[in-house]
């Protein structure tokens, strides 16, 4: 199967995965698979804001392998709280969020998650819904949780404190990521606008709302997930908020470990998404609702300032969990072959698998290319934008792989261990 975006559909395409109600209730199922797509449909699809569609195309199966529909309706259901919570924080102070619901949510996704480790991937946007609070909401709070997955034996480690279960239990995590920006809602219009037209990151008005969304969350959240929604915007290199004096020295963000990790993986997941797409808060216009490829946003993020902003060790499980070339992709390559990317290896992201294809009409697919191989191709064109100054390639072995950090740590941890014997 192949993912779409609305602006390539047509007529005659069958979808391959279900489309999810942006606006409806958690889950509810818009289109169901094997439809076949009309003109009437697409009109409707594209007027409903659905960002892309997966459909069927011979030889392709393989892709299936990373979109698993549990998954998807599970990720519809987060959407759907996101917005329910918004809609309720927006009545005022004494409003009431349902945590239970969105604890539930977040539980049953990661337990498909979980059950399905091949489809624990950012593989494209699941709804718009012409909200980019959102959109922005549920992308951050289910890459928190897919980040929190891949880094468990980092969790122990910055956690060391907590009992193992406990520091490896990304449930509150998930739920902090998808109610992070709850405290834009308290937010004066006249700041939200502010906001809008200017994205000002050194506005103090518009720094408040992670305190506002923290008194939201108090009490109802674990303290660390709290925490994160109060520090998601502190930056691994101190530039971030809040500021606080400390002996005398003048305000500063937390700086590096001191940092909570969960504080570290919602922060890298909120740039992710922010990067990614024009608008991502209340007030702002949503555009077109396309975001950018993500190896266009990955390369960013490892380019001053933002590579300073990010633990490296959350950014390597950034790579692992956010193919830059996600299955399913439509790509040009530099010897002029269009293909779909069927397969990836998140120690050399940009080099990835790809299938020939022709037309939507045909049987079969030409000629398999495995990028990793042959370093003489690469790709130039992702969903129809010009990549080529956006790919990244490890200068060493091991650079992007976290599967070598993970084993050096563990490395490490043993050399300095104390003598038990002793």
């Amino acid at each position: 199967m192949l993912r779409v975006q609305m602006s390539q559909a047509k007529p005659g395409m069958v979808l391959a995965q279900p489309v999810f109600h942006p606006r409806s209730n958690a889950g509810t199922t818009l289109l169901r698979a094997e439809v076949k797509l009309v003109e009437s449909i697409i009109e409707r699809l594209v007027e409903m804001q659905i960002p892309e569609i997966w459909i069927q195309y011979p030889g392709m199966d393989m892709v299936s392998e990373f979109v698993n529909p549990k998954i998807m309706a599970s990720r519809a259901e987060v959407a759907s709280d996101v917005s329910q919570a918004f809609l309720d924080a927006s009545q005022g102070a004494h409003a009431k969020l349902d945590f239970h619901q969105y604890k539930s949510s977040m539980s049953k996704l990661l337990t498909n998650l979980i059950d399905d480790p091949k489809s624990a991937v950012f593989i494209g946007e699941l709804v718009d819904s012409g909200a980019p609070a959102v959109r922005h909401g549920a992308n951050v709070g289910f890459l928190s949780l897919l980040l929190g997955m891949r880094l468990g034996f980092y969790l122990m480690r910055e956690r060391k404190y907590v009992p193992s279960r406990f520091a490896r239990d990304v449930t509150n995590l998930g739920v902090a990521g998808m109610l992070h920006d709850i405290g834009m809602n308290s937010l004066d219009e006249e700041v939200i606008q502010r906001w809008a037209d200017k994205h000002d990151f050194e506005d103090t008005a518009w720094q408040k709302h992670v305190e506002l969304g923290y008194e939201c969350v108090r009490g109802s959240l674990s303290p660390s997930a709290a925490s994160a929604v109060l520090h998601h915007h502190q930056h691994f290199d101190g530039s971030g908020f809040p500021r606080r004096e400390r002996n005398g020295m003048p305000a500063r963000g937390l700086e590096g470990s001191d940092i909570h990790i969960f504080s570290r993986i919602i922060c890298a997941a909120d740039l992710f998404d922010r990067l990614s797409h024009s608008a991502s808060t209340i007030g702002e216009d949503p555009g077109s609702g396309l975001g950018k490829p993500a190896v266009m946003t990955l390369k960013k993020m490892m380019a001053k300032p933002y590579g300073d902003w990010i633990d490296p060790v959350v950014l390597k499980a950034l790579l692992a969990v956010c193919p830059a070339y996600p299955p399913g992709t439509q790509v040009t390559l530099s010897n002029g072959v269009k293909g779909v990317v069927t397969d990836w290896d998140p120690a050399d992201p940009c080099r990835p698998q790809v299938h020939e294809i022709s037309h939507f009409e045909d049987e079969e697919f030409g000629e398999i290319y495995s990028l990793k191989e042959d370093h003489s191709i690469t790709i130039v064109e992702c969903d129809g934008i010009d990549v080529r100054e956006h790919n990244f390639f490890p200068i060493s072995k091991g650079q992007f792989d976290l599967r070598v950090l993970q084993r050096n740590l563990s490395n490490a941890a043993h050399m300095f261990a104390p003598d038990e014997a002793a």
